[in-house]
């Protein structure tokens, strides 16, 4: 190679590193952070980038086994939200002071309330999957959610 071409080369390769620092730095030397533009649409990252990173990390794409869970989850609370108004217009009660004040605003507005709250906390949960108490709240919130779900069935059969 003679010098011409040497120095053409190392002239390319200056340009290059030029347009890089143009874009900013290189993102990979950042971990992913828990809300980007990738969140929600067009992310590419499921898994840790290095080797040995499975724990406490975030990722722009979610398994639609998740999704389909969360989804699960979100139903449960709405299913246990509307199956209070229907054991208490049979003539139960509610214990619970701040979801009787709520029930006291009107049924829709009790639904409405308890959904938007439940579908914040799941979102914010989904976005830590990979956070173990993250993973312990889902299953727990999970479990009471569907124990739940089967005592209002009991309560709306020994209602009939």
């Amino acid at each position: 190679m003679d010098n011409e071409e040497t120095v053409e080369r190392a002239s390319a390769t200056a340009d290059d590193s030029q347009q890089w620092s143009q874009r900013g730095a290189d993102r990979r030397q950042r971990p992913t952070p828990m809300i980007s533009r990738y969140t929600f649409f067009g992310g590419r990252r499921q898994a840790g980038r290095r080797d040995g990173e499975y724990a406490d990390i975030y990722v722009d794409v979610y398994s639609k086994q998740l999704v389909a869970l969360m989804i699960l989850f979100f139903a449960l609370t709405v299913i246990d939200s509307v199956s209070t108004l229907v054991y208490l217009g049979k003539g139960g009660r509610e214990l619970n002071p701040i979801a009787q004040w709520m029930i006291d605003q009107g049924g829709l507005f009790f639904v409405g309330v308890k959904g938007v709250l439940s579908a914040v906390c799941l979102l914010f949960v989904m976005l830590h999957k990979n956070f173990k108490p993250a993973r312990v709240a889902l299953g727990v919130g999970f479990s009471f959610y569907f124990v739940l779900a089967l005592w209002h069935l009991v309560l709306q059969v020994r209602a009939l």
